[in-house]
């Protein structure tokens, strides 16, 4: 299999529904079983809506570009997001600022192998990656 790309924009998170649903059979394409799509869809679903939620003060409209790759047995996301700066995978005082406390941080890496954060071009950039094997 070659490198399947993807993105989608989200400017509120009730539009993540029909993106998730759109996403299954590519999950599937890449070896995902049900069991790793609901937990791929699980992930998105969380990063997605504590963005907005930490967000949702700010005076400007904040939007999510979406980017996925996927491969044979792996899942490389890339949420990009034009919001103040803040570091999601920190978890400070009052939690990290993109999963909200160590729980939800903690189901994060539970779902993911590799986090990563960084800042460029004024836009946040946290990529997560699933290994799994293929079915």
């Amino acid at each position: 299999m070659t490198t399947t790309n993807l993105s989608f924009q989200l400017s509120d998170a009730n539009e993540l529904p029909t993106a998730l649903n759109w996403l299954t059979g590519h999950f599937s394409e890449a070896g995902a079983d049900a069991s790793v799509n609901a937990e791929l869809k699980r992930l998105l679903d969380i990063e997605v809506n504590h963005l907005f939620h930490h967000h949702a003060d700010e005076p400007r409209r904040v939007e999510m570009h979406v980017e996925l790759e996927l491969d044979r047995g792996q899942v490389c996301v890339r949420l990009i997001d034009n919001g103040q700066p803040y570091n999601p995978l920190q978890n400070g005082s009052g939690g990290s600022a993109l999963t909200g406390n160590a729980s939800s941080q903690s189901l994060v890496e539970a779902l993911s192998d590799e986090q990563v954060y960084y800042r460029r071009h004024e836009q946040n950039i946290l990529v997560l990656t699933r290994h799994f094997p293929a079915v």
